[in-house]
C-alpha cells in the first residue's frame, strides 16, 4: 500500500490544530451571534476536524493514547450535538428553539436539526469506537433519536443507525430484526448504486456482530473494505486526505466486533492494525 507522505501529515496535524485553535476562540466569542449562526454546528463541525487530527496522528506514528484522545474528542463533540438538542439539562441545550418558518436556515442560539441527522450519529459512534472510548459511543447512542424536524434519511440509513445504537445499547435483538429488514430487502433486490452497496455491506458486517456470527461479520467487513477501496479512495472528496489510508467504519466496527468477543480475520491496507483495540486475535468472550 502507498504511504501518506510525511509532508501531506505534517499539514493535517498542523492545518486541523489550527482549525481546531480558531474553532474554540469563535464559540467562546460573540463570533457565532455576530454572524448569526447556530453554535450547534460547531461541534459537528469540530468532530470531524478531530477525527481528522486523530487519523494524522496514526500516519505519523504516534502512541495510541494521542491518536485515540483526539478520536475520542471528536465522538464527545459529536455526543455534545445531541445533547444541546435532546438533553434539557445541558447548559447549552437549543432544542426547543428551531428557526422561524421562513427563515431558509437555523440561527444563533437555534436548534440545527441536520446537525444530528443519522449520518453524523453515525460518523459520532465510529469516531469514539476509533478512539476506543466506549463510554462516549453508548452515551451517543442514548441520545440519538429521530429529529424533531420530522425528517428522516433513506429508510436503510435510518435502520442502520439504530441498529448500530441498539448494538452498542446491548439491546442486541433489536437491532437484529431492524437489519433483517434491510438484509432481506437486498436480497429481493440486490444492491446497484454505491449508496446501496455501502449499506448493504454495513449492515451485513453489524447484524453478524449483533447474532455474534464471526463468519458473517468477517465477510460484510471483507465486502466493505473492497467497496470502500473501490468507491471512495478515487473520490475527490477523499484524495488527499487521511480518509485515503482509513476506512472508519470498518475500523470502527471492528472494535465493536472484538469488544464483543469476535475475531477480525480480515487483513486489509485499510484496517491498520495499530487502531484496533486488543489485536486482531482477541479471545471469544464465554457465553
Amino acid at each position: 500500500m502507498k504511504k501518506a507522505d510525511q509532508e501531506d501529515i505534517d499539514y493535517w496535524i498542523a492545518q486541523n490544530t489550527r482549525i481546531l485553535r480558531k474553532r474554540a476562540e469563535n464559540i467562546n466569542s460573540d463570533w457565532y451571534q455576530q454572524e448569526d449562526l447556530p453554535v450547534h454546528s460547531a461541534y459537528a463541525g469540530a468532530a470531524m476536524d478531530y477525527a481528522d487530527l486523530g487519523r494524522a496522528r496514526f500516519l505519523n506514528g504516534e502512541p495510541p493514547e494521542r491518536f485515540r484522545a483526539e478520536f475520542s474528542a471528536a465522538g464527545k463533540c459529536m455526543l455534545k450535538c445531541f445533547k444541546m438538542a435532546y438533553d434539557v439539562t445541558d447548559p447549552d441545550y437549543v432544542g426547543d428553539k428551531p428557526k422561524p418558518p421562513k427563515a431558509p436556515s437555523a440561527g444563533y442560539g437555534q436548534v440545527n436539526w441536520s446537525a444530528v441527522m443519522e449520518t453524523n450519529a453515525i460518523d459520532g459512534f465510529n469516531y469514539a469506537l476509533m478512539g476506543a472510548d466506549f463510554e462516549t459511543a453508548r452515551e451517543l447512542a442514548y441520545w440519538y433519536q429521530d429529529s424533531k424536524d420530522g425528517k428522516k434519511m433513506d429508510a436503510v440509513v435510518n435502520l442502520y443507525t439504530y441498529a448500530y445504537k441498539y448494538a452498542l445499547l446491548n439491546e442486541l435483538q433489536k437491532g437484529q430484526l431492524l437489519l433483517e429488514k434491510t438484509l432481506q430487502e437486498y436480497a429481493e433486490k440486490p444492491p446497484k448504486t454505491g449508496g446501496d452497496m455501502h449499506y448493504f455491506t454495513l449492515s451485513m458486517t453489524l447484524y453478524g456482530i449483533l447474532k455474534r456470527d464471526e463468519a458473517l461479520f468477517n465477510e460484510g467487513l471483507a465486502l466493505q473494505l473492497a467497496f470502500y477501496k473501490k468507491s471512495h479512495i478515487p473520490a475527490e472528496d477523499l484524495w488527499g486526505t487521511a480518509e485515503e489510508f482509513i476506512c472508519d467504519y470498518a475500523v470502527a466496527l471492528s472494535n465493536l466486533a472484538l469488544d464483543a468477543g469476535l475475531r477480525v480475520t480480515v487483513e486489509h491496507d485499510l484496517l491498520p492494525k495499530g487502531l484496533l483495540i486488543g489485536g486482531l486475535n482477541k479471545p471469544q468472550k464465554e457465553g
